[in-house]
């Protein structure tokens, strides 16, 4: 049964981009549409963490205290608190003390909001746009804290292609945005996240990680698969219209496959 929400229409929709993190396109489709990128935009975020890091302008053991409330991007909307269905009920008390990286650990890891509308404080949209730039996104954006409806209501926000996330997680994979050390970091919150869709079939053993992203009607997920460097499988799917039980179940599909396109090919005799 189609399902419609915020930012779903109802109508079926699935796109996908597979690729080597070189930019080795080995399959596509519909890979140019522009949706709507819940969670799976954090990667900018992380991306932009990362570069703080590197810089020295931030470093893991900073405390970021813990909220759960944030004020609006609109003049006057005043301030607003984490949605109900979305709140992260690991986060400590607000006001607690919390690590920078361990802040980090719940967006990637819990795909919490509140930890990244704390990130995204800290760094700045600025440089998380950035990190989507030079990682060669064109039609992707951040533009909003998380649950702040006054500024969705505005105009669109958190925009993604599937083209794009698989590009961002090229860059990423490849070492392209952050030092070699802050690479790793990424790969491993990467591979601890706890909703596995693409990556429910990847091999045991293997090395990868993911990002997904779902609100009422949309499902997404952008994986890589393999070491890090250009010869990593990276995959991205973009789904909208589906009821959530269907969308995980394309996205289970769509990464076995890619998980056998990833494996190598033996000569015939």
């Amino acid at each position: 049964m189609p399902r419609t929400g915020t930012h779903s229409d109802g109508v079926p929709f699935i796109a996908f981009h597979v690729a080597r993190a070189s930019g080795e396109v080995l399959a596509a489709r519909e890979d140019d549409v522009v949706v709507y990128a819940a969670s799976t935009v954090k990667l900018a975020v992380l991306a932009a963490t990362a570069r703080e890091l590197d810089a020295g302008t931030a470093s893991p053991d900073e405390e970021l205290l813990a909220t759960r409330t944030f004020t609006s991007q609109v003049p006057g909307a005043g301030t607003f608190t984490i949605e109900p269905d979305d709140v992260d009920p690991g986060l400590p008390p607000d006001g607690t003390p919390m690590p920078l990286a361990d802040v980090a650990e719940r967006m990637v890891v819990v795909s919490s909001n509140e930890a990244t509308n704390m990130l995204i404080e800290r760094v700045g949209f600025e440089a998380c746009n950035r990190v989507l730039s030079d990682a060669g996104c064109a039609d992707s954006v951040l533009s909003r804290l998380y649950s702040d409806l006054a500024a969705a209501g505005a105009g669109p926000s958190h925009r993604v292609t599937a083209r794009d996330l698989a590009r961002l997680m090229s860059a990423l994979v490849t070492g392209r945005l952050a030092s070699h050390g802050r690479t790793a970091w990424m790969l491993e919150l990467l591979s601890r996240q706890t909703d596995r869709q693409l990556t429910a079939a990847f091999p045991e053993g293997a090395v990868f990680g993911s990002k997904s992203g779902w609100v009422d009607g949309i499902r997404h997920d952008v994986a890589f698969l393999g070491g890090p460097g250009p010869d990593a499988l990276v995959i991205a799917v973009c789904t909208r219209g589906y009821e959530n039980p269907d969308a995980e179940e394309a996205l289970k599909a769509l990464g076995a496959m890619a998980s056998v396109m990833s494996r190598p090919t033996t000569a015939g005799p």
